[in-house]
Parts: C-alpha cells; sequence; structure tokens
C-alpha cells in the first residue's frame, strides 16, 4: 500500500510500494503543493520507473519556480534506484 501525505512539519513522505498503479494520485497531490523541498523517503519499499518519473516532473516544477527537491532518509534498496537513474546528479539525495 502506498501513501503520500505532508507532516507537521511541512515535509511530503512517501510510504509504502511506489508503482504505476500510484502514479496519477501522486503527481496530483504533489501539483497541489506549491513548492514542495523535502520528500522523507524513509518509509518507502520500493520505486518504480512511474514513481521516479513523479519525482522528476515535481523537480523540474520546483526548480522552474526557484527551488528544488531534497530527498531524504532514502532507504538503501530504494536509494540503489536512485542511483541507477542518476537522480544524485539532479537533486539532492540524503541516505540519512
Amino acid at each position: 500500500m502506498f501513501k503520500i501525505e505532508v507532516d507537521a512539519t511541512g515535509r511530503v513522505v512517501l510510504s509504502g510500494r511506489f508503482d504505476a498503479s500510484q502514479y496519477e494520485a501522486a503527481l496530483a497531490y504533489l501539483d497541489r503543493l506549491e513548492r514542495p523541498a523535502v520528500v522523507d523517503l524513509g518509509g518507502l519499499e520500493f520505486i518504480a520507473s512511474a514513481g521516479l518519473r513523479v519525482l522528476m516532473i515535481t523537480q523540474k516544477r520546483v526548480k522552474a519556480a526557484g527551488g528544488g527537491l531534497k530527498l531524504v532518509n532514502v532507504p538503501p534498496p530504494v536509494l540503489a534506484i536512485l542511483r541507477f537513474a542518476g537522480f544524485e546528479n539532479i537533486m539532492d539525495v540524503d541516505a540519512g
């Protein structure tokens, strides 16, 4: 099961399995946020290419507004996927 929410500190928190079945809902949720900055992936078990696409689209939108995403608490299996996809070259990735 996938869950996305904003915590009390303003961080976007993702948990569960982020795959193609969650693409539209996650993108719509992130699009409603004016300028998400920190995305906590600590509870994320898996991310598929569709999830990577959502993060990339959000990064482009936020960067165009003068910001950028910071991915924090990235678990090792998800970090391996992000590294393989080259995300460390385009956004701030902190394994924490």
